[in-house]
């Protein structure tokens, strides 16, 4: 099963959480289970710093265990977050919380297009060509920003109630769909019966892919049905090798033109397709403008044969896209044949016109009987390059493995038998798995001043920035950094560190039970305005020793009638006696927080059980929690 888009953030019969994180980064405070999926699971919540709802897409923890996956998870999040269009599910924010990576998105109530098509077959031609027509304007300005979605279906649409169409997970298919399993518990990429050919033949997706895409969602909104069925490897051989059934026979509803553009869309070759989803809109769009879209235009559309459909070659012109210099080219192409050179020159104009794309099933040389060609697997993940290859007659070995600086780890990062290569039925392709690029882990250097975390960094060939506080020098103690420590980034990755400004650590000699002392604290400042988040750094040192990590520090902020506005806990992970370890929290200001005065209060638990203070000081304690320190909430905090 693919993640990108089960479910999407619609609005479907709620899941009430149970046992799980009830607020992401102590900012999204779940509110329901919306939808889930074999790779995914999908909340409503409420962002209380900006008190809005957003849909919060959290990828399972079990799914988790590819090194890289969360650099390119970030960075896929990263350019989706960078796509501004009303067709496109926008992306506010992205991070992880327990090492449980997560996606913050805008919250759309209505359903997605599965679910129409589930309810009502296949839709009007109206509605079908108005929700693929602002399908392929989000889409189209994704192209112009240099982005493939490359896993376009019916559940990643979805459809406001008052008819808005909106794409989801744009940008985030690769990310998740290179480390996605399906049921059978194989990786894949993409969705079988949305595959272009070139995505079933391995290779690297382009606009024209997503094209395809739109193509056989537009089918299937049409006639209710896909153009190809079958089990996952026989439809992607049936859209490597057979050409679909034509819409008008399917539904002989369907008129002219609009068939046109859909055999169009599907052609086997990307080059013969729109160029991209912004060209496929504007063929829609004047097929909408000219039949008016009326019930009369509907009912007068009459079958077509199959020779009036165009041939592969060409091209439905909405508007002139072929360059003036190309006219003078075909000039000169009339005296070049005089000298028999028409078909050197007639490949460097196909040059000319478009970008030539590799695709193995298209090749010109003539293959033998028994011969098939060789698929590039390079990129993709060991499983799905098996049954690329055996789907054709091939065999697959493993002949190594190898680091790579840009494939990821666990795809076929070389193969022995180039791509396009004639090889008998049966040969068996050998191919170098990757091992990622060469990881780090990145250190812990909470706690330790500026100066000496710089140079650990440095030691582990990282690169760091460093953040202070509004109005202050950063020159202290390292209050948190992100990535976390432990987390295993690539060579020269980028290291943010919350440095404290000038001011000390204020001891407190605190303990808990027998085991747990709270020798200090640091705090960037006193004052705070509504939405921003208090970081605290507490030092721990264990007074004997520990046999067993069952203790959870938690840090509240507190009304003046002891109501809890923020929260925030870390488990202590120390073992030996005189231990000590640097624990930050961060506690995110409710936007709708009142200006007063609030009182920062610390717990520690054991197994779940409050530990009694045993030893307090001069400092106030209630129910079991420490008074740190007052905190005063005012809207004119300097941020």
């Amino acid at each position: 099963m693919s993640f990108a888009g089960t479910m999407g953030c619609i609005d479907r019969t709620a899941i009430l959480v149970e046992d799980e994180i009830r607020i992401f980064n102590n900012r999204y405070q779940i509110l329901e289970k919306i939808g889930q999926g074999g790779l995914a699971e999908v909340y409503r919540a409420q962002d209380v710093a900006l008190g809005r709802i957003v849909a919060v897409k959290a990828l399972r923890p079990e799914y988790v265990t590819d090194p890289t996956f969360l650099v390119r998870f970030h960075r896929e999040a990263q350019n989706a977050a960078n796509l501004t269009h009303p067709n496109i599910v926008a992306v506010y924010d992205f991070g992880q919380d327990h090492n449980r990576p997560y996606i913050v998105m805008e919250y759309v109530p209505g359903v997605d297009l599965r679910t129409l098509l589930e309810q009502n077959g296949a839709l009007s031609i109206r509605q079908a060509v108005d929700i693929c027509c602002q399908v392929c304007a989000g889409v189209g300005y994704a192209h112009r920003a240099g982005l493939v979605h490359g896993d376009l279906k019916p559940g990643n649409v979805l459809i406001r109630s008052d008819g808005q169409a909106k794409v989801v997970d744009f940008g985030l298919a690769r990310a998740l769909g290179e480390s996605a399993m399906d049921e059978a518990g194989e990786l894949v990429w993409g969705t079988p019966a949305y595959f272009a050919p070139e995505q079933a033949a391995g290779e690297h997706v382009v606009p024209a892919t997503d094209v395809y895409a739109i193509g056989i969602v537009l089918y299937e909104a049409l006639t209710g049905q896909l153009p190809f069925t079958g089990d996952d490897h026989e439809v992607a051989r049936k859209h490597l090798y057979e050409k679909p059934p034509l819409a008008h026979r399917t539904n002989p509803r369907v008129p002219v033109e609009l068939s046109r553009i859909i055999e169009r869309a599907l052609r086997k070759k990307p080059e013969e397709r729109f160029a991209t989803a912004e060209e496929m809109g504007a063929a829609l769009a004047e097929f909408r403008r000219r039949s008016e879209m009326n019930s009369s235009a509907v009912a007068s559309a009459q079958p077509i044969s199959d020779a009036a459909l165009p041939q592969p070659g060409s091209h439905l012109t909405i508007r002139r896209l072929v360059p003036d210099a190309v006219g003078l080219m075909l000039g000169l192409l009339a005296i070049i044949a005089v000298l028999g050179l028409v078909p050197l020159f007639a490949g460097v104009l196909r040059a000319y016109m478009r970008p030539t794309v590799s695709w193995a099933p298209t090749a010109t040389a003539t293959l033998a009987p028994g011969q098939v060609r060789v698929p590039d697997v390079v990129g993709m993940r060991v499983e799905h390059a098996r049954r690329v290859l055996e789907s054709i007659g091939l065999q697959m070995t493993v002949v190594g493995q190898a680091h790579h600086p840009l494939i990821p780890a666990l795809a076929i990062a070389d193969q022995t038998i180039r791509a396009g290569e004639p090889v008998a039925d049966g040969t068996v392709v050998g191919v170098v798995i990757s091992q990622g690029p060469r990881l780090v882990e990145v250190p812990n250097v909470i706690g330790w001043p500026l100066e000496q975390a710089q140079g650990e960094l440095e030691r582990y060939d990282l690169v760091f920035e460093v953040h202070g506080p509004a109005g202050g020098r950063a020159s202290g103690s390292v209050l948190a950094q992100e990535p976390p420590p432990g987390s295993l980034v690539q060579q020269r990755s980028l290291i943010v560190l919350t440095v404290s400004n000038d001011i000390g650590q204020v001891p407190v000699g605190a303990r808990w039970g027998e085991h747990i002392l709270l020798v200090n604290y640091a705090l960037l400042r006193g004052a705070y305005a509504p939405g921003d988040v208090l970081s605290v750094t507490l030092t721990w040192q264990a007074a004997a020793p520990i046999t067993r990590s069952i203790y959870t520090a938690m840090v509240h902020l507190v009304r003046s009638d002891g109501t809890v506005i923020a929260q925030h806990e870390s488990p202590l992970a120390m073992s030996q006696a005189g231990e000590s370890i640097a624990d930050t929290h961060l506690l995110a200001i409710p936007a709708t927080a009142v200006a007063g005065e609030y009182r920062l209060r610390v717990s520690v638990s054991a197994a779940g059980n409050p530990l009694p203070i045993t030893a307090a000081g001069a400092r106030e304690v209630v129910e079991d929690m420490l008074t740190l320190v007052p905190i005063r909430v005012d809207m004119s905090a300097g941020r």
